[in-house]
């Protein structure tokens, strides 16, 4: 048995069935809904995620915000107390302030455990970005690297897994600041599905305009053609947020493009669904770098 477990947060949007196969924690991030704040989780809503996104749809405000500190100890403590030591692997702070929360906790318990470690990683990934880093890591752990060796290979691997995806309205990511209004403004009139990244930073960055979702699929395509390393992938992860059409049609461009069929395609949560909206798809893989 592993002498240190790993654990992330539900900015990861990893499949429920692959967390438990995995033996992987999500710490739940909030998603407040008029007014009532609910624990997100690696299944649904309890409302519901067809639900959750016709709420948005409907123009209902949905906000997120980070786990507490409490929150925090009470899973790493679980760990600490039957003589594991802690690997947390959390979401990007170019895109949420959880991971910080995290490694807060992880100092308090630090006194309170001298004999533990607890390592914390800013993956500078989102959804299942994450997700592949996570379970990469866990690999990497399964074939007998210890919790240091692990911690390293996840602030290698971090740099290396790519992001990209795009979204249908714009306004969504300027509510959460994640862009200018200029951008969101001049995105609607001209009917631009934007193709974004996650950069270097862990922030999200434009990379093409497209006029039109099947061409923004293709764009993304592109993407992969330059960035994918085909030795370093056994599966391609895709997700979507309530668009489960346009995953499938991303999957079978991949498929003519490269000859892959082996993908995992996962919902969107609502923690990031809350900030990019329904009809976004998003494609991730490991690849050379993020950098153009």
């Amino acid at each position: 048995m592993s002498s240190f477990s790993i654990i992330t947060d539900t900015g990861c949007d990893m499949p429920a069935v692959m967390a438990e196969k995995l033996g992987v924690a999500a710490v739940p991030l909030k998603v407040i809904i008029g007014g009532k704040t609910i624990d997100s989780s690696l299944s649904r809503l309890s409302i519901g995620k067809d639900s959750f996104y016709d709420l948005i749809r409907n123009g209902i405000a949905v906000k997120t915000a980070s786990p507490s500190i409490d929150d925090f100890i009470r899973y790493f403590k679980r760990e600490l107390k039957q003589g594991k030591d802690v690997l947390y692997i959390g979401f990007s702070t170019g895109l949420s302030g959880s991971y910080n929360v995290g490694r807060i906790a992880a100092e308090e318990l630090a006194e309170e455990y001298p004999e533990r470690k607890i390592l914390t990683v800013d993956s500078l990934c989102g959804s299942m970005g994450l997700a592949i880093l996570v379970r990469s890591c866990v690999k990497k752990q399964r074939e007998g690297a210890t919790l240091e060796e692990t911690f390293a290979y996840a602030e290698y691997l971090k740099d290396h897994i790519f992001h990209c995806f795009t979204v249908d309205d714009l306004n969504h990511l300027k509510r959460g600041g994640r862009i200018s209004s200029a951008k969101a403004m001049i995105g609607s009139v001209m009917n631009i599905k934007p193709v974004l990244k996650v950069n270097d930073s862990g922030k999200l960055e434009i990379v093409y305009k497209a006029r039109g979702k099947k061409f923004a699929i293709a764009k993304m395509v592109e993407q992969m053609n330059r960035h994918f390393d085909i030795e370093e992938n056994d599966v391609v992860f895709i997700s979507h947020a309530d668009c489960e059409d346009d995953a499938t049609l991303l999957a079978r461009s991949i498929t003519k493009t490269f000859g892959i069929n082996d993908f995992v395609i996962s919902d969107i949560g609502p923690v990031l669904g809350a900030h990019c909206g329904p009809g976004t798809v998003a494609l991730f893989f490991i690849g050379d770098s993020r950098s153009e």
